[in-house]
């Protein structure tokens, strides 16, 4: 048989693998088909990324100097000469990190988007409150009475709980709070202003202060409470009772401590005033009553707006007006903590129903600032007084009126300062 020429070349001429490179200086002839497919091994010290990342220009003596050997380029690859670079490869993100980036895009949309919405729903409620037309820099008779009280610290706004009027009548404030909002040390300071106080009415003469509403309005109330106890009003804001209920049921109810005596008169109320046909709507027996730390036995009932109406009012069931002004501060306390109960999106849906029930002499911009420090504010310590203090007050008969006259006006003004100024930085006049 024949013998295979270039197996005898192949066995002659080849040598096999040795140290992981080939012998190819000395012929060129062509491998067989199985030996170029192998890739030669590499030395077990050179790192493979150096071959993989090698220059892309032929390898020459002067990369490598007297180290190279041209016919061990593998060798020379895998030298590692003190001139050559690698080339930096480009890192693409993992799928981790595409991951995070994609979960982040997806959170800063939501939060946009949840912006807007309340941005947009915030603008709607600002334009659904009444402003008044009366101008808040406008000169007005307190001016002759000197100096008035204030602090760069504390927003004190009046506010009024108004009767039903017709629409050519102020009606009368049967509800007279000053809210002092005191930012330093973080507390709501609530004064409840007696309506059957014997004050001075600018421009009117002496009348209960209740009247002064009656006379002028919100702005002729605001510039009595400054003429008779020498304090800044920065603004107001007028609810009238007849919405007070609205208020309410946008809030789905609210819950109160109540005594026999007050469920009674609510329903007693109700009834008299045709609003409900039987005379027990709240049964008394129905609840549970425990001992307070009055020594008053009260029953957690929860109230619509028309009953919580009728528990503010009530000045018959047990004390007097004083009884009353304290109810409404309970009412007012409530309405607040249900609010900071409720949520974001229930509290602005509660903003948007009882909007167009406000009527405030505060500007645009005095708006959108309380709305911006609203939930804040909510989260503050509360504080209350009443005006007159104590017994510094008397019962007295004008005509056929019994009002309540202040003993010592001094005195009277002077308690009510230290509370709202107190602790709450430096005051000013104006």
């Amino acid at each position: 048989m024949p013998e295979n020429k270039n197996h005898r070349h192949y066995n002659d001429d080849y040598n096999e693998y040795n140290d992981g490179y080939t012998d190819i200086s000395s012929h060129s002839r062509p491998q067989p088909q199985r030996e170029r497919q192998q890739k030669p091994k590499h030395p077990p010290s050179a790192p493979r990324r150096t071959i993989q990342k090698q220059s892309q220009r032929p390898v020459s003596r002067t990369d490598y100097g007297d180290n190279f050997n041209e016919g061990e380029p593998y060798r020379n690859a895998n030298r590692n000469p003190s001139h050559h670079t690698e080339h930096p490869k480009k890192k693409t993100p993992t799928k981790k990190k595409k991951s995070k980036i994609k979960v982040w895009k997806i959170i800063l949309t939501i939060l946009l988007v949840l912006i807007l919405f309340f941005g947009f729903y915030a603008a709607m409620i600002l334009f659904r409150i009444n402003y008044s037309t009366e101008n808040p820099d406008e000169e007005s008779v307190i001016n002759a009475v000197g100096e008035l009280k204030s602090s760069v610290n504390v927003q004190n706004i009046l506010l009024f709980g108004a009767d039903n009027h017709a629409e050519d009548e102020y009606g009368r404030s049967d509800s007279i709070i000053l809210l002092s909002i005191d930012k330093k040390h973080k507390i709501l300071k609530q004064t409840s202003f007696l309506r059957d106080l014997y004050i001075t009415i600018p421009g009117y003469g002496e009348d209960r202060l209740n009247a002064a509403f009656a006379y002028g309005g919100a702005k002729l109330a605001a510039e009595t409470i400054e003429y008779n106890f020498k304090i800044k009003i920065d603004s107001y804001a007028v609810v009238d009772f007849s919405s007070f209920t609205s208020i309410i049921d946008a809030m789905g109810g609210i819950d109160l401590n109540l005594s026999a005596e007050e469920i009674d008169y609510i329903n007693w109320q109700s009834h008299k005033n045709h609003q409900v046909d039987t005379r027990q709507e709240l049964d008394i027996n129905s609840y549970h009553f425990e001992t307070n730390e009055n020594g008053e036995e009260t029953a957690v009932v929860h109230l619509n707006g028309r009953q919580a109406l009728w528990y503010a009012r009530d000045r018959d069931s047990a004390g007097s007006d004083f009884d009353r002004t304290t109810r409404q501060r309970i009412v007012i306390n409530t309405i607040v903590s249900t609010l900071k109960s409720k949520g974001p999106v229930t509290f602005m849906h509660v903003m948007y129903q009882i909007a167009p029930l406000i009527t405030t002499n505060m500007s645009y911009g005095d708006v959108i600032g309380m709305g911006l420090g609203l939930f804040g504010y909510l989260r503050y310590d509360r504080k209350e007084h009443s005006v007159p203090q104590g017994d510094n007050f008397s019962n007295t008969w004008i005509g056929e009126s019994l009002v309540l006259t202040i003993d010592d006006p001094d005195y009277e003004i002077e308690s009510f300062h230290r509370f709202v100024f107190d602790d709450s930085g430096e005051e000013s006049s104006s």
